[in-house]
């Protein structure tokens, strides 16, 4: 179990890979999840060849992202789709990269029409079937991403219908928060399928539409219950790597809006479990913790990023230690 970057978290630096892989060396960390695959297609070979010698002198792991799977209102077919991926998968192979990540979309797919939801699950999922294949070939997982899109159920059923080895989940550790699910049962349900994370805490609070969900806190300081969940990761898959996932923003979840709700089979427990997240959200809020969507226009992104990922850097390795030092301790 390794502790990287996703580089999602540093992208107020606006860095290219090579960037992006400075400051992974830079905070200590052991690999990176980095967005950018065209880039080792357009640009000479000479900078795969750079980029890849100081990964390699510095042995970190590297995962990559891949092209959308959901196809939206594109108007794009499920073998359009699949043609965006070909060129993908032969780069990540030659940059050593164990996966490819992506996602089915983010949140608003939920409730459109044209397509509808329905339709997109299933075109998204045929999608994934016939990349499984190729992802065997070259060696190359695909991931998919909890990314407050899909329920952790809907998650695991569409990966179970793919039925491979070589399509698993990338498990976001703060984003069931923003479904209105509790992270340590998403985990519990999408463990057994997970190749790789985005480590990420967060906080969510009530609003006059429903709530916010802050796209990402230092670890620690939110309300994931990381321990927990990184236990429950280990057990499954004692290789996956944590890539540290720090964003700078919110989103509005409508939670009191009807269409949205009959998305979801949620029963009266689950939501009043919910209710304590969000009441536990706020005593955070009013501690001073973290500061509130409001006031972010005061803050320096960059900087924050940079100060959150000290923080977090520290508190990842160190939980990690503790897990794993604790699984090998006699019984």
């Amino acid at each position: 179990m390794k502790v990287g970057l996703d580089t999602i978290s540093f992208n107020p630096l606006n860095l290219d890979p090579m960037g992006f892989l400075d400051i992974t060396v830079e905070y200590g960390l052991e690999g990176l999840q980095l967005l950018g695959t065209r880039t080792f297609i357009d640009k000479p070979a000479e900078y795969s060849d750079h980029f890849l010698s100081k990964l390699r002198a510095h042995n970190l792991y590297l995962e990559l992202y891949g092209a959308r799977i959901n196809p939206k209102d594109s108007g794009k077919t499920v073998d359009d789709l699949v043609q965006d991926w070909i060129p993908l998968f032969p780069a990540a192979a030659r940059m050593g990269a164990t996966c490819l990540n992506t996602s089915f979309g983010l949140l608003k797919e939920r409730t459109m029409t044209k397509p509808t939801f329905a339709e997109q699950y299933e075109l998204a999922t045929q999608v994934l079937q016939k990349l499984a294949p190729i992802a065997a070939d070259y060696n190359v997982a695909v991931t998919v991403e909890l990314h407050v899109d899909l329920t952790s159920s809907e998650l695991a059923r569409m990966i179970e219908r793919v039925n491979s080895p070589w399509v698993g989940v990338n498990m976001d550790t703060a984003n069931p928060l923003g479904m209105l699910e509790d992270p340590v049962e998403a985990t519990e349900i999408l463990a057994p399928y997970a190749k790789t994370t985005h480590y990420k805490d967060t906080v969510v609070i009530s609003t006059d539409k429903g709530y916010t969900w802050l796209a990402g806190t230092a670890l620690g300081t939110g309300q994931v219950d990381l321990r927990k969940v990184t236990e429950i990761l280990y057990k499954h898959n004692p290789n996956i790597n944590l890539n540290i996932e720090d964003g700078w923003g919110f989103i509005e979840i409508p939670a009191y809006d009807e269409k949205f709700l009959s998305t979801l089979d949620y029963d009266a427990a689950k939501m009043m479990k919910f209710m304590k997240h969000l009441r536990l959200g706020e005593k955070i809020m009013a501690a001073g913790i973290q500061p509130r969507p409001e006031d972010y226009k005061n803050y320096d992104a960059a900087e924050m990023m940079k100060t959150h990922m000290r923080h977090s850097v520290e508190y990842a390795k160190k939980l990690r230690d503790e897990i794993v030092a604790q699984a090998a301790a006699p019984a």
